[in-house]
């Protein structure tokens, strides 16, 4: 009569995986999720230059008459605050595009850095932000309605109840 034991068994090889306990071995690594690609670099536009550090009293029409006198000048982005306190005011920044790419190049080198109402002009090419990525960056307005806020486990703990002494 023969009796098998299992305390004198040996112990399954780490080849067999059938037979190892999972944490007797290394797990297999788990394949990683498809990370995105990174977005391309910004392309410089040559056609398209950036106006900076422009006075708040600069407008529209003074960018264009100092423009204009370096070429046809096809678009000005003048921007302005949306919200909050300087609502309506000028951000200090302008984006203009000429017809021409050697026009913007003449703009720019007779224009970086001259005074223009007691500061000096940033002339620079416009970067063009790639498209897909600047569609999915703003995640300001993004909520997680998963989690409770605040407010909510406020209104849901329990008070104490008084006890009068």
């Amino acid at each position: 009569m023969t009796s098998v034991s299992s305390a004198s068994s040996p112990a399954p090889s780490s080849s067999s995986s059938s037979l190892s306990a999972p944490y007797l071995t290394n797990p297999t690594p788990k394949p990683k999720l498809a990370t995105p690609p990174p977005p391309p670099p910004p392309t410089i536009r040559k056609d398209r230059l950036y106006i900076g550090n422009l006075h708040p009293t600069v407008d529209e029409y003074t960018l264009l008459q100092i423009f204009q006198k370096h070429g046809k000048v096809a678009h000005l982005d003048f921007l302005f605050h949306k919200t909050g306190p300087a609502k309506g005011r000028p951000r200090g920044y302008a984006f203009l595009e000429y017809s021409d790419k050697e026009d913007a190049l003449k703009a720019l080198v007779a224009l970086n850095d001259k005074p223009l109402r007691g500061r000096k002009l940033v002339v620079t090419f416009a970067h063009q932000a790639p498209m897909d990525h600047a569609a999915h960056s703003s995640k300001r307005f993004h909520t997680d309605t998963s989690r409770p806020t605040a407010l909510s486990l406020l209104k849901t703990t329990k008070k104490p109840a008084a006890t009068n002494d």
